[in-house]
């Protein structure tokens, strides 16, 4: 029986969450993108990518090429909560569904034709359910693999299907940019672009060895996937959660006292998003990207007399900030992220002295988190960070 393969991409997916919510901004060139001018554009709309802007771009300059552009803060919390949502929607339809980035979902429907009648049905059923109930529009690619149903989403608009027949994967290919190919991006396109190989077609002919003596061993991938061949699975999404917060510095920073500010702003808003959720940490990576480009990271286990409140979880992750930062060198980004999440538990005391430890920073954590919860997170702050 041949496969059948269903891809659904929600074009920028994380605005479109956004939008969502606000939906004024519908009308409006949006980015995602965290405070400060030199901090980088982490999602845009529609309306934004029309005016020339994309991921990755710093902020000045995309306010440079759009005065009227509206910026947000992301976030990803909700936009996995989201995510996660959609992946137990398309679960309904088939038990094999992979959600490896938000917005990009592979469904197998091999062998539920019975059941729930011809794929090309099926995946037009299953984009009109995932606007009717969560007011998102997806593109459709449905083929015999992930390869070529991913191209084919690629190919049409949102609420549009790209059925591609069996047995016709490589002529369907053939007249396409090699862009198009999962992949392929700039630097390998202006290879090819050398050996005047622009679309598909005049890749999937080109002799083998040539490609291999260029590319190396990604050659034969290469050959591969110009001609349609793709036999890879659908994958069952499993992503352990964590918490990761990443800080970009207002200037290239090297004064070690500010560093530390910058890094406890860090972990507080970890902090209260772990407590929040009812987790404690198991395990931080920490990264120091420096302004030259090269950075460094690390990963240690947490304490587990250091997960009650945020000075102690500071204590924790300072000695590995500091053997990090070794280099006489600006720090233009820091990185902590804390994974293996649990619930947390601690063994009641057998003596009465044992529970008046560390009870006073809890009590004042608890103390700053109602504050917090009922005024707003920056209605009080440590004189650390001010």
């Amino acid at each position: 029986m041949p496969r059948s393969i269903v891809h659904l991409q929600i074009p920028d997916f994380c605005t479109a969450v956004e939008e969502l919510r606000r939906p004024e901004m519908k009308r409006l060139p949006l980015v995602l993108a965290q405070a400060g001018e030199r901090a980088l554009i982490q999602g845009v709309n529609g309306h934004a990518r029309k005016e020339g802007i994309r991921e990755g771009m710093p902020l000045y300059l995309a306010r440079r090429l759009c005065r009227r552009l509206h910026v947000m803060d992301s976030d990803f919390y909700h936009y996995r909560e989201k995510h996660l949502e959609i992946v137990r929607e398309f679960g309904s339809c088939s038990p094999l569904v992979e959600g490896g980035s938000p917005g990009s979902y592979f469904i197998d429907i091999t062998g539920t034709r019975r059941l729930l009648g011809p794929g090309p049905d099926l995946a037009c059923r299953m984009e009109n359910e995932l606007g009717r109930k969560m007011g998102l529009r997806a593109r459709i690619g449905l083929a015999s693999n992930k390869l070529v149903s991913q191209v084919a989403a690629h190919c049409i608009e949102p609420g549009d299907l790209s059925f591609i027949f069996p047995g016709n994967e490589e002529s369907f290919l053939s007249p396409l940019p090699v862009d198009f190919l999962p992949g392929v991006g700039e630097v390998t396109a202006s290879k090819l672009a050398g050996f005047n190989i622009l679309r598909i077609g005049q890749l999937a002919s080109f002799p083998v060895d040539m490609l291999a003596a260029v590319f190396g061993r990604s050659g034969e991938r290469l050959l591969k996937i110009a001609k349609g061949l793709d036999i890879s699975p659908v994958f069952v999404s499993r992503q352990a959660p964590r918490i990761s917060v990443a800080k970009i510095m207002e200037r290239d920073e090297i004064d070690p006292g500010r560093l530390e500010s910058a890094l406890f702003q860090q972990i507080e808003e970890a902090g209260w998003e772990l407590r929040r959720h009812n987790r404690c940490p198991g395990s931080f990576r920490l990264e120091i990207r420096y302004a030259d480009g090269m950075s460094v990271d690390t990963r240690k286990r947490v304490p587990s007399w250091s997960v009650q409140a945020d000075r102690s979880l500071f204590q924790s992750v300072l000695p590995a900030f500091y053997k990090l930062l070794r280099r006489r060198v600006a720090v233009r980004r820091l990185v902590i992220e804390f994974s293996d999440l649990v619930m947390p538990f601690a063994q009641l005391p057998l003596f009465t002295w044992e529970s008046r430890r560390g009870s006073k920073e809890r009590d004042l954590q608890k103390a700053l988190d109602s504050m917090r919860m009922k005024f707003g997170k920056k209605i009080i702050a440590w004189a650390r960070v001010a």
